[in-house]
């Protein structure tokens, strides 16, 4: 007698999410209007094509420079303040990109600081911040810490015997770098750059905000443009297309890049370096952490200006963008990392009990796919599904949840998957061997080590969908507001003072929730 087996939930989930893509793009093409050629967008097209790679490509080449700079500065001086300085770092990763345009608005905008400190000096000229000036800024003040903090990281992993060693045969400054960091840098460096160019390649308020006008667009803000200004549905389709090939190109590079075979790790102990007494290095590492604090904290003080206007905000409009933005990141944060452990659960089926690392990578992969996917052409596919289906007016409300969360999935599926792996590896057999399957499985075996990781990702998706000005973008307004939206409209309007304040909040909620995500990733089980 046949039995049918339900598939696995994983499996599920990845036919509903290639589902979802396929079905948005579908409702592109098919949407009954005037859909343009290829040839017929061709001009425009190689515009925002330039623009996009070589703003990337700057902003990526600028990041790596300025991070690794202060990455290697930071591994080889211990000076007062050195805490206050990575925390800096760790909060700068977190900050929202409308908050880094309000602080280039602050700090170089006509009546930014710097105007002012120039005009008090008698500098008649004022200062352009928009076009390549502005998006370079904002995206290497966001991009250069994660490079720091990252780079770091990998650089403290060095194990304290190769350097004893380095000291014992008197490696020169030279030889230190071409032996020790070298290595960890050519390891990092290919994953690190392919995501900071996917980042900016992709980048919209930066853009949207900073461009000063459409000759200046990534395929981002053209497809919003399509979208809010034309409602050109056939040009949205053909722009999303040529932009998923692209970040999808860059996307498998970057997993085979960052797809590694697993190294034990050796905890390193408190070993001065040997370069650290170099006096060209000291000098360097002044030069590098003089340049980083005079372009980085600026920026960073900028907002905390704000504080002293948040009674200038304290308004109905601020404590309802506030709660909307909470209820709409907590939704994110759930379908995050419901669909996260669904695919994590489904890998490891594949890979340690079916023995198929074939179709376990696959599951490994479809969260990365899902960086390169446009999420205003998804969003506008399935606003057209639900206009044919249903009521168009909760949109909004169904989707910005949606996009958001499937935008997480992939920084939780990377809490999620090391964990259910260890844990099969280590209780598996036992646990088929007594017949624990299922629910009792999830509850018994993998929840005690999942939770506090699961509660990190639920964090880090939190704090990615509060500060998130995207979607929001082609639904907000007097029925829809969220935090960054009210940044938005008051940059707009030239009200940097209580643009100040809702950017402070915004900081210190992504922080706060960032930091619980950190502290609880870190904890032991």
């Amino acid at each position: 007698m046949l039995t049918l087996r339900l598939p696995h939930p994983g499996t599920l989930v990845a036919f509903a999410i290639l589902g979802l893509v396929a079905g948005g793009f579908i409702a592109l093409a098919t949407f009954d209007g005037g859909t343009p050629t290829l040839f017929s967008i061709g001009p425009y097209l190689g515009r925002v094509l330039a623009f996009s790679i070589i703003q990337a490509t700057l902003s990526t080449v600028l990041s790596l420079a300025l991070g690794i700079g202060l990455a290697l500065a930071l591994v080889r001086r211990s000076f007062p303040g050195r805490g206050i300085v990575l925390a800096a770092l760790s909060t700068t990763m977190v900050m929202p990109t409308i908050v880094a345009v309000f602080a280039v608005f602050a700090v170089y905008g006509r009546s930014g600081w710097l105007s002012e400190g120039l005009a008090f000096f008698g500098w008649p000229g004022g200062i352009t911040i928009f076009g390549y000036p502005g998006i370079l800024i904002a995206h290497v003040f966001l991009n250069a810490p994660f490079v720091a903090r990252i780079t770091l990281d990998g650089l403290n992993q060095i194990p304290a015997e190769h350097w004893r060693l380095a000291t014992a045969f008197g490696f020169t400054p030279a030889q230190i770098f071409r032996h020790l960091d070298w290595p960890v840098l050519r390891t990092e460096l290919p994953g690190i750059a392919g995501l900071i160019f996917l980042m900016c390649f992709k980048s919209f308020a930066i853009v949207l905000a900073l461009g000063g006008g459409p000759s200046r667009s990534t395929l981002e803000v053209a497809i919003y443009e399509a979208l809010k200004i034309d409602l050109d549905f056939g040009r949205v389709a053909w722009l999303a297309l040529i932009q998923l090939a692209i970040c999808l190109s860059m996307t498998g590079l970057l997993h085979w890049a960052f797809t590694r075979p697993p190294v034990g790790h050796t905890v390193r102990s408190l070993v001065r370096r040997p370069d650290a007494e170099d006096r060209r290095l000291k000098a360097l590492d002044a030069i590098v952490l003089a340049i980083a604090g005079l372009f980085i904290a600026p920026l960073a003080l900028s907002v905390l200006t704000g504080l002293r206007n948040i009674p200038d905000i304290l308004e109905t409009d601020l404590l309802q963008a506030f709660f909307t933005s909470m209820i709409i990141a907590a939704a994110a944060a759930v379908i995050a990392c419901l669909l996260a452990l669904a695919l994590a659960s489904a890998a490891r089926r594949k890979r340690l009990v079916l023995r198929s690392p074939r179709i376990a990578a696959f599951y490994d992969f479809l969260p990365d796919t899902l960086l390169a996917v446009p999420p205003f052409a998804l969003t506008a596919g399935l606003f057209l599904l639900i206009q044919r289906f249903g009521d168009p007016s909760s949109a909004g409300l169904i989707l910005l949840p949606l996009i958001n969360g499937l935008a997480a999935v992939p920084f939780a599926y990377r809490f999620v998957a090391p964990h259910l792996l260890t844990v099969e590896e280590r209780y598996g057999r036992l646990a088929a061997s007594l017949g624990v399957t299922g629910w009792a499985k999830l509850t018994i075996m993998d929840w005690p080590v999942l939770k506090r990781p699961l509660a990190a990702g639920f964090a880090l998706a939190m704090a990615l969908s509060f500060g998130d000005f995207g979607i929001i973008a082609l639904f907000g307004g007097t029925e829809l507001v969220t935090l960054p939206y009210l940044l938005y409209e008051r940059l707009g309007a030239y009200r940097l003072d209580e643009a100040s304040a809702v950017g402070l909040v915004i900081v210190l909620v992504a922080f706060l929730l960032a930091h619980i995500s950190g502290r609880l990733s870190h904890a032991g089980h």
